[in-house]
This record gives structure tokens, sequence and C-alpha cells, in this order.
């Protein structure tokens, strides 16, 4: 997740779009703020810096629980995005968009029906928190929920642990792993 393009596979993706890709028969999925420029120009959601440091993290949610990531891959999750259109500053003058745009009814049936079916969601900053919270508190969403900050570089890069990406990113993981409720079925003791 360099920044190159998706390999095969990705782009194979039934149904995948600039904001979504779907995994039918995915346990975990994770919800972004929305689509920039890197995935307007790719297709395809969480590329670029983001994507790599998916790529990271989802290697150390593997290793460390492999009942909830059960893969260190990114084509067995749902990755999509709490807004689906693309902003970017020189295309639509923001990077974000509002959080009454995110909250807007139809927004939330689409990322329900999105979700649905998972059992846990991470949601990776402030607009993906309250659309995912919005979605829990209507009840149209079941999954247990872990919210944490975006995984871009930049937000990445305000933690004040560790001296690099890799701690940063172990950090993180850390977090999302204490959001989740202890109780799973099977659940091998979560390893350090």
């Amino acid at each position: 997740m360099s920044g190159d393009m998706p390999t095969a596979p990705m782009m194979a993706v039934p149904g995948l779009t600039v904001h979504h890709q779907p995994c039918p028969g995915a346990a975990t999925g994770f919800v972004f703020i929305c689509p920039g420029r890197f995935e307007a120009q790719r297709g395809y959601p969480c590329a670029a810096g983001t994507g790599a440091n998916l790529a990271r993290a989802l290697i150390e949610l593997h290793r460390r629980d492999p009942v909830r990531f059960s893969s260190p891959h990114r084509a067995d999750y749902v990755v999509t995005n709490a807004w689906p259109r693309v902003e970017y500053p020189a295309l639509t003058g923001r990077s974000v968009p509002t959080s009454e745009e995110v909250l807007d009814q139809d927004n939330l049936h689409r990322l329900a029906a999105e979700l649905g079916g998972l059992r846990w969601v991470v949601a990776c900053g402030a607009q993906a928190h309250a659309a995912v919270r919005a979605l829990r508190d209507a009840g149209w969403l079941a999954a247990d929920i872990a919210c944490e900050r975006h995984l871009s570089q930049r937000s990445i890069n305000t933690l004040r642990v560790g001296a690099d990406t890799a701690s940063r990113i172990a950090h993180w993981c850390a977090a999302v792993l204490e959001q989740f409720s202890p109780s799973v079925e099977n659940a091998p003791q979560i390893v350090a």
C-alpha cells in the first residue's frame, strides 16, 4: 500500500467504488471520513498514506486479536467512508464534509447498508465517529464499535508516543482493541 495501484484482485472486487470496498462475509469493517484526491485517482477507498497505515495496522491487529481481525489483508474487510463524495480543496474547497451532511438520514441509511452484518466496526476520524454512533443510537448498527483517530500520517504523527510510525500504529491498535467488549466466544487472550 505504498501508494501504488492496487493489485489485480483488489481491482476486481465486485462493487468497489471510490468510497466503499465491500467484502461479503466479513465480520469486521473500517469507516473513514471521506474519499479524497488519492482515492479519486486510484478508484478505491483509503489510498496512499492512509492506506499504507491501514495495512500496517491490520498486521498488528491480526497479530494481537486474530478473532476480530482474521486477516492481515485489507481485501478481507469492509472499508468505507462516512461520506461517499470525494472532497479535497482543489475540487470542493474543503477536505471533509460537514457534520450535518454526514448525519443526513439518506447518508446514514447508505452507511448502514454498507456495514450491515458486521460484528465489529472501527471508526477512524471525528465524522466517522459521529456517523457510526448515530447508526448505533438509531438501532441501525448492532456491531461492537471502536472510535479512534484517523490513520492519515498527519493524524498518526500527532500521537505523542513512540519515535516512529510503527510504534505509533502499535499504540493506535492497542487503543482500538481496548474499546471492544472482552467477551468474544472462543477468543484467545489478546496479545500485547
